[in-house]
């Protein structure tokens, strides 16, 4: 069996699997009513072309009709909704407990050493102190990712403080 995209006399478009004979081809007389009436009109046959499925993203089938094929594509479906996680556990996912309080540390000795922080670290604190605003409310939603690494903030840092 095969499927196919049949159009029948009246346009009506349908795909149905076909039984194929031993040569491949269709067997029409698998579509004839049984008691075939005289009036009764064969379908024109067309092949269905499956084209493959994109490997990424969310993608949702969609039959084409052509005059000479049918074609299976993929059209941009709704995509996967995206994990949710509380601040802390957003926060636990990019830093460790060490690293934030190295950050903090660094963003002290700056201001002790009277320089001004880099685009960073400045970057980075502002993400920061959105996460404990976002930490009043925990429930599980989808958050920003952080501007920077930790160890492109901390590398600027310690440039700015030897500097």
């Amino acid at each position: 069996m095969k499927t196919f995209g049949l159009i029948w006399p009246d346009g009506t478009q349908e795909l149905r699997s076909i039984v194929l004979d031993d040569d491949g081809n269709p067997r029409m007389d698998t579509l004839e009513p049984n008691p075939k009436p005289e009036d009764w009109q064969a379908p024109q046959v067309l092949p269905l072309i499956k084209i493959e499925k994109p490997k990424q993203g969310a993608w949702e089938p969609n039959v084409v009709w052509f005059a000479d094929r049918v074609e299976r594509q993929w059209v941009a479906g709704t995509p996967d909704p995206l994990p949710t996680y509380s601040p802390e556990a957003w926060t636990s996912l990019h830093f460790s407990p060490m690293q934030v309080s190295a950050l903090q540390r660094f963003e002290f000795a700056l201001q002790q050493a009277n320089k001004p922080l880099g685009p960073n670290m400045t970057a980075l604190k502002g993400w920061m102190e959105g996460m404990l605003v976002a930490s009043v409310d925990p429930t599980p939603r989808t958050f920003d990712l952080p501007p920077c690494s930790y160890e492109q903030a901390s590398a600027e840092a310690v440039a700015a403080l030897q500097s």
